[in-house]
């Protein structure tokens, strides 16, 4: 009997195992802006995918659009945007699994706007709102069911007041 369980876990380690590696070396193509060339295009564990500016240098690129980075697996990490070089817009981010954990806006490089980190069943464990890189308003913590543990009000990154 723990014969044949050994042989069915290994099995089932081997076909996740498979799987995972399925995802590395898979064609990803972003819609580049004009002016800009995609540089990477396979799921790789070392390398994003991106768009960079045309005439930039590989020691000094230019990045500009969109951007994807990856787990060893395969598994996306994040996914986002660049502008002249610096973060912009939403970025997603996700564990190992591929279980977003958090999505952060950003304006040159800076958090600002909406900040939200999830447990791994989706739901809210943090939200935050920035403004040019300093917490401004209020920032509440989650229970993994919704219920909300803390609640600390910010002004130009200083705590304020808290519940």
């Amino acid at each position: 009997m723990s014969y044949r369980f050994a042989a069915l876990c290994v099995a089932a380690f081997a076909t996740h195992a498979l799987a995972e590696d399925s995802a590395i070396g898979r064609e990803v193509r972003l819609e580049c802006p004009a002016g800009t060339v995609q540089k990477g295009g396979r799921v790789s564990k070392d390398m994003g995918v991106f768009c960079v500016r045309v005439g930039s240098t590989p020691q000094k690129p230019a990045l500009h659009g969109p951007y994807m980075d990856f787990w060893a697996s395969g598994q996306k990490q994040s996914e986002g945007q660049y502008k002249d070089g610096f973060r912009s817009g939403r970025w997603t981010f996700y564990d190992a699994n591929g279980v977003k954990t958090g999505e952060t806006q950003f304006e040159n490089n800076d958090y600002h706007g909406q900040r939200v980190e999830y447990f791994p069943n989706g739901a809210k464990k943090m939200e935050q709102t920035w403004v040019k890189g300093k917490r401004e308003g209020v920032e509440a913590t989650y229970t993994e069911n919704g219920q909300k543990v803390s609640e600390v009000q910010y002004s130009a990154d200083k705590p304020l007041a808290s519940k």
